[in-house]
């Protein structure tokens, strides 16, 4: 027999592409995780995760899972035999299998036995060779211990075979068909029956499917007086005595094991033309019983398998739901605890409880409250991200863990969405249920220290919210609730700020070092509050990146550049103004294309050369959102708007990227600067950044440039740059950028 290989054994199915930054959410059973970095499939290949992993360690994501595995794997030519030493070494059951670096697959311990079960066919056809040498006219038989002999060495390669696998037709067929070689019948059939009497499974040789039927047929009419030995069919019942199959002799073999029958063996028509005696039914009833044993190991294990997979999915999930239940909260709560020992994140704990859920129980009856839950489990995530866990805790009681949270506006901005989702209706049959929930938020801004106590604040703060009138989310703290408050408060302040006109544009010009020349404008936004004076935009831009308000203000500001940029350039003006595009404006647009549209539009509408403006994104939203960005730039490149890659080096950049998208420019971070003069390590910074920009022809410009030291480093190091600053210039509006320049 050939050897086998890891390629032979390849599966493909039940394998789910995640990130290395994702967590296990809701998940299948007999799922096996395939870990990537960057991008599922195109990725880098960092190793596999089995349920069991995620059910030790659940709330951990799949870079942390998968580390131990990375490096340990086959590829489709590695033999079998090495393939099992590898998975016993590393007391694995599974290995990915890789070939040209590239992830196709994966080989596992049951896998490579069944492929060498399916193997063992071909030793049972060997093992027949010696009856098929048996000329059928050979009046001379095997004596009758020979005979036994030859069956049961037939009957432990099918026990073997089928003790693994239940469903090996070719090793059944093979198994009948050396029992009809050696009782020397022309015709034999195993018919594997369900507790309903209906056929599961038909193996055999010589029977028409019509005599097939005929004798289930038969069978069926008397399946209560079914024999348990081997007994003639002529003799079990009338219809089979007339002689409708057309055979003169069946024998019918039970194949029964503690009063249960997996199905029964037929066999007709003796070569000889006798009749069968008591020697074929012993051949007949051993083979019946060997294969009634592995028939009842094979249940056995399908339903003990079968159990600890239920087991294992009621002991951490809720089976009305299929939520991950209190139990499993609490596991991934004590991860959480020890993530925040490590990294001091801020986390937070929301409890959720719907209002009068009793009422719909008492009114409706329990059955409607259960399918309520279960609707209420489908909608809760629509309002969650994917590092988010929602358990059903309780009852009517549902708890979401954030371990991944910048503040408590964050936590406050979930709930806000989950309530005013519960604003429809559910439909549960003929009733539209109307029902409201109350949420309580504990926030840690070091994280969770204690399982007991984060239960317990955000317990407290559900029963708050209930004593307030439901309906409502409230904090544990008394001063994240004020906070909270302020913050919703600015961001309708700020809304009214775009209809008031509050808002407006400043100037901060950009200088060549070289000629001294103002070469363009950033464009920074101003809020001048009617009612609280100058807001800082460290303040109101978070909150309008928050709240997605960033978009019709950054359409805004793109419109009013354009508008400025134009002014300037028909008055004979430096009319080159860059503006700043974030995330928002590239995702949350309403189609792909709509922020280059939109940049197009401002341009006509003013006729503007597409050369004078400038667009500055960052670094992160290059690196996390590349075929958005990517898709965008290019188009804005070709029409002649200039792109520019703002606060470099404090995000978390490829240069292999920075070298294929479409930019013009790197602007180097404040941060750098500030210190430039006496911090070395600063200096080599600026230094390489610009000796890199000059290899890949990119221009370079400097923010922050506040003293005269600063200046001298530039000046002196001869370095062709652009510089921006409170030393130039502070920001001013339009009139005064034009007043100071004249």
């Amino acid at each position: 027999m050939n050897t086998l290989f890891a390629r032979d054994c390849l599966q493909t199915d039940s394998i789910q592409y995640v990130l290395d930054e994702e967590r296990p959410r809701k998940i299948d059973k007999n799922t096996i995780f395939a870990v990537f970095s960057e991008s599922p499939h195109s990725g880098k290949f960092c190793g596999l995760v089995t349920l069991q992993e995620v059910s030790k360690h659940p709330d951990w994501i799949f870079a942390d899972l998968c580390n131990r595995s990375s490096n340990i794997f086959v590829t489709p030519e590695t033999p079998i035999e090495q393939s099992l030493a590898m998975l016993d070494i590393n007391g694995q059951d599974l290995l990915p299998v890789i070939e040209d670096d590239r992830f196709t697959g994966v080989i596992t311990r049951s896998g490579i036995f069944e492929r060498i079960v399916n193997r063992k066919q071909h030793l049972l056809k060997e093992s027949h060779t010696s009856l098929e040498q048996i000329e059928e006219e050979h009046e001379q038989l095997l004596s009758w211990s020979n005979r036994l002999e030859e069956l049961h060495h037939r009957s432990r390669d099918l026990l073997a075979c089928l003790a693994t696998i239940s469903a090996e037709p070719e090793v059944k067929f093979q198994g009948i068909k050396a029992l009809a070689k050696i009782v020397q019948c022309h015709s034999a059939s195993v018919q594997l029956i369900d507790n309903n009497y209906s056929i599961t499974d038909t193996t055999g040789i010589g029977f028409t499917a019509e005599q097939l039927s005929i004798f289930h047929q038969c069978l069926s009419l008397h399946k209560n007086i079914l024999p348990n030995k081997p007994q003639l069919l002529n003799e079990l019942c009338a219809e089979c005595q007339e002689g409708q199959h057309n055979l003169s002799s069946v024998l019918l073999v039970p194949i029964r094991r503690d009063a249960h029958t997996f199905g029964y063996i037929l066999l007709s028509e003796k070569l000889s033309g006798q009749q069968f005696d008591k020697n074929d039914e012993l051949f007949a009833l051993s083979f019946a019983h060997t294969l009634s044993l592995a028939l009842d190991n094979a249940q056995k294990l399908e339903q003990v398998e079968k159990a600890r997979h239920d087991l294992d999915y009621l002991a951490y999930f809720d089976a009305l739901t299929g939520l991950p239940n209190r139990s499993l909260l609490t596991d991934r709560l004590q991860q959480a605890v020890k993530l925040a020992a490590q990294k001091k994140l801020s986390q937070a704990l929301l409890f959720i409880d719907l209002d009068d859920f009793k009422r719909v129980n008492d009114s409706l009856g329990h059955l409607v409250g259960d399918e309520l839950l279960s609707a209420v489990a489908k909608r809760l995530p629509e309002s969650l991200s994917k590092n988010d866990t929602l358990t059903r805790f309780a009852g009517d009681e549902f708890v979401v863990l954030m371990t991944y949270i910048n503040e408590p506006v964050d936590a406050a901005n979930i709930a806000e969405n989950i309530i005013s989702s519960f604003h429809a209706p559910f439909i549960i049959g003929e009733h539209e249920v109307y029902v409201s929930i109350s949420i309580g938020i504990a926030f840690f801004n070091d994280g969770i220290e204690s399982v007991d106590q984060a239960l317990s604040d955000a317990d407290n703060a559900l029963r708050h919210a209930k004593a307030l009138g439901k309906n409502q989310y409230h904090f544990f703290s008394d001063d994240m609730n004020s906070s909270v408050q302020n913050h919703f408060e600015l961001e309708n302040r700020l809304r009214r700020a775009i209809v008031d006109n509050e808002l407006e544009l400043y100037y901060q010009p950009k200088i060549d070092i070289v000629t001294g020349d103002t070469v363009g404008f950033e464009a920074l936004l101003r809020w001048h509050s009617v009612e609280h004076g100058d807001i800082s935009p460290s303040i109101f831009i978070p909150i309008a990146e928050k709240s997605g308000l960033i978009v019709s203000i950054g359409e805004w500001v793109i419109d009013k550049a354009c508008e400025q940029a134009k002014q300037w350039l028909d008055s004979g003006f430096p009319a080159h103004i860059s503006v700043n595009l974030s995330a928002r404006q590239f995702l949350h647009t309403g189609k792909p294309n709509k922020l280059f549209e939109l940049i197009e539009a401002s341009l006509d509408r003013y006729q503007l050369p597409a050369e004078y403006l400038e667009v500055e994104i960052t670094e992160n939203l290059m690196m996390h959102h590349l075929n958005e960005s990517f898709a965008i730039l290019e188009k804005l490149k070709n029409i002649g708007v200039k792109i520019f890659i703002d606060d470099f080096g404090t995000g978390y950049s490829s240069l292999s990227y920075i070298k294929k998208f479409p930019i013009h420019a790197l602007k180097i971070d404040k941060s750098f600067i500030d210190d430039l003069v006496n911090d070395d390590n600063d200096a080599a910074i600026v230094t390489a950044i610009i000796a890199m920009a000059k290899q890949l022809k990119l221009e370079v410009v400097v923010e922050g440039v506040e003293t005269e030291e600063q200046l001298a480093f530039f000046k002196d190091n001869d370095y062709e740059v652009v510089l921006q600053g409170y030393y130039f210039c502070a920001p001013l509006p339009a009139n005064e950028i034009r007043y100071i320049y004249e």
